[in-house]
């Protein structure tokens, strides 16, 4: 029931046109269940990707790249944490500050980029190294967090699909067009096999991509709930003057 309440809350996508979330936990406690519980069947329902369906979704894939973990602090200072990370470590820059998720945009200048190659060269583990992430850590209990990291990539797909189709479409009727002044029309077919490799690549290029930010967050994910990620360092006079 409790997950139905929690499905019902976010399922148009706005907490406010559904169930609030204090009737959840309200319901959750009517029926003798742990705060911690109620508290974490709706950080599982808010966490699960919306359903996207359409030609680019099947086509190409999902326009977004999430992970998602439990890990064993207490939200708050874990939410400064991982900002005390992005900023000084991955230097990136605090770009929005959503109600649900905060987004972080990699910084620009000669101090940014410097500090990123130190970074590189002066760590064992490898940074994440996104143009943008977002960031959501909600609280499960006084010890616990739901965290979700997610990298929104909708404007390369849309790019590498309409790049596949313009470059395919256009390919495949050049070469139809050459064939059938030398052969009957039926050889203006040999479009559809180049505009379909075309896509395929298309497809291919996004989803080896995607599974590479995916395998990014994950492993970064892997050392928060470890607690190995690296220690901002002590900032040096040169990174002073850089203004990083």
């Amino acid at each position: 029931m409790i997950r139905r309440a929690t499905e019902l809350q976010f399922a148009r996508g706005d907490a406010e046109e559904g169930l609030p979330e204090s009737e959840v936990m309200r319901i959750g406690k009517e029926l003798g269940l742990e705060p911690a519980h109620v508290r974490r069947a709706i950080a599982e329902v808010r966490g699960r990707p919306r359903e996207q369906s359409g030609v680019m979704v099947s086509v190409m894939g999902p326009d977004t790249v999430r992970a998602t973990r439990t890990i064993r602090h207490p939200a708050a200072a874990l939410g400064l944490s991982l900002e005390e990370y992005l900023v000084k470590c991955e230097f990136m820059l605090v770009q929005r500050r959503f109600p649900d998720r905060t987004r972080y945009v990699r910084g620009t200048g000669i101090g940014a980029s410097l500090g990123r190659a130190a970074a590189k060269l002066g760590s064992r583990a490898a940074t994440l190294d996104l143009k943008l992430v977002d960031v959501h850590v909600s609280p499960l209990d006084e010890d616990s967090a739901f965290v979700e990291v997610s990298v929104p990539l909708g404007t390369m797909r849309t790019g590498l699909a309409v790049g596949g189709a313009v470059g395919g479409g256009g390919g495949g009727a050049a070469i139809g067009t050459a064939l059938a002044m030398m052969g009957p029309d039926p050889t203006l077919l040999v479009g559809f096999p180049i505009f379909g490799a075309a896509m395929l690549l298309a497809r291919g290029i996004y989803r080896g991509v995607a599974g590479g930010v995916q395998d990014r967050l994950e492993a970064f994910l892997d050392r928060v709930e470890h607690g190995e990620l690296p220690r901002p360092p002590q900032r040096a006079e040169w990174r002073r003057q850089l203004g990083i």
